[in-house]
């Protein structure tokens, strides 16, 4: 199951938005062989095509994909080295596959920021910092163990990731982060480095989301959205920084304490104040945004059972969504019947899909595609 870890400086409102994803996530019950503590929520994306679907198949459940979020101890300087919480909160980045860093842009005379400012930028500076310093100690503690291979020159493969972490460390200490060398396209496409930066998992080499905490009510403010726009701005010229250029694109805003505010609102009521939440993201819009950062695509099967969706990555196969289903079904693939949940939606079902010809039958190789809709036969 994969996992975005919200990550900040204390009293930023992780906690606050981590209650509102309690509220929302499902029992860890449900999920086998899944370890789960208080800091965890797993929680449903409900898209617009699984609800269609179990509709037309007037399913008796929905279990849609899920993600987890990880709500990470708070960061202080010197977490590289261990103060505060540090180890435990390094421990739990590793472990996490998407970084959500979460920055104060709201104020609030009786919730006191650690460092007694109101700077996303700065805040955003400073996280960062600890995990390319503790980077910074993994990568030379690498070097230093591959010494005694490069010096024999008994492999090409070992002196070319020998000589691209000393080109890594010599970013991170500039302030870049492992995230921006993987990505150039020199190092993307080197089979050998790509396996260095993923064999020793390094903290900033992690995608990420970058979300300013921002107060909605302030918002009928001119000087304070005048503010927002700064610290949005401020914070995109730092992520393109150390991130690589164009990698962010734009900010995402959340304000926890509304979203607290309203959990106990009608749908009605929530339908009146569109308007109102348009200004910022809710659990599920923030989940479609990781999604992306992910490369995440959907894939779907139904019936008047119940209706599911799994999450799987681009590129992954038929036998890889047989494997979502069961790992059984994936031993025992023979071949799977393809279509797109839009067209069963259009048609009017699966039997409806196939009398119209746009039933493909493929196997183990098979890439699937955003929206497949699968049938896998097995012997």
């Amino acid at each position: 199951m994969k996992s975005i870890g919200i990550v900040g400086l204390p009293n930023v409102g992780k906690s606050t938005l981590f209650n509102v994803i309690a509220k929302l996530a499902v029992p860890a019950e449900n999920f086998p062989f899944c370890t789960i503590d208080k800091n965890v929520g797993i929680v449903e994306y409900r898209d617009e095509r699984i609800l269609n679907l179990a509709k037309l198949f007037q399913s008796n459940e929905i279990f849609p994909a899920v993600i987890q979020f990880v709500d990470i101890a708070g960061l202080v300087k010197g977490a590289s080295k261990g103060e505060g919480l540090g180890n435990q909160f390094l421990s739990h980045i590793r472990e996490v596959d998407l970084v959500m860093y979460l920055l104060r842009a709201f104020p609030d005379k009786q919730v006191t920021h650690v460092y007694d400012r109101i700077d996303p930028k700065k805040d955003f500076e400073d996280v960062l910092t600890e995990l390319i310093l503790k980077d910074v100690e993994t990568v030379e503690k690498k070097i230093v163990a591959m010494g005694k291979d490069v010096r024999s020159g008994k492999d090409d493969k070992v002196k070319v990731q020998h000589d691209a972490l000393q080109k890594l460390l010599k970013q991170l200490l500039e302030g870049k982060t492992a995230y921006r060398f993987k990505n150039d396209p020199e190092n993307k496409s080197n089979e050998a480095i790509r396996q260095i930066i993923h064999d020793i998992f390094l903290l900033t080499s992690k995608p990420f989301l970058v979300v300013l905490n921002i107060s909605y009510i302030d918002m009928s403010e001119p000087a304070y959205v005048e503010k927002v726009a700064q610290w949005k701005k401020e914070v995109i010229e730092f992520a393109d920084f150390a991130f690589g250029p164009d990698v962010v694109g734009d900010v995402a805003f959340i304000d926890s304490k509304f979203l607290a505010d309203i959990q106990s609102f009608s749908a009605e009521e929530l339908d009146e104040m569109k308007k109102d939440l348009s200004y910022f993201c809710d659990v599920q819009t923030l989940i479609e945004i990781a999604k992306k950062k992910l490369h995440f695509i959907n894939f779907y099967v139904g019936n008047e059972k119940d209706t599911r969706s799994w999450f799987l990555t681009e590129g992954d196969t038929a036998v890889d969504a047989a494997a979502c289903i069961h790992t059984s079904i994936a031993e025992k693939f023979v071949r799977a019947q393809i279509t797109n949940a839009g067209d069963i939606l259009s048609l009017g079902g699966f039997n409806e899909v196939k009398a119209a010809g746009k039933l493909q039958t493929v196997g183990k190789t098979y890439v699937m595609q955003d929206g497949d809709y699968i049938n896998v036969l097995t012997s």
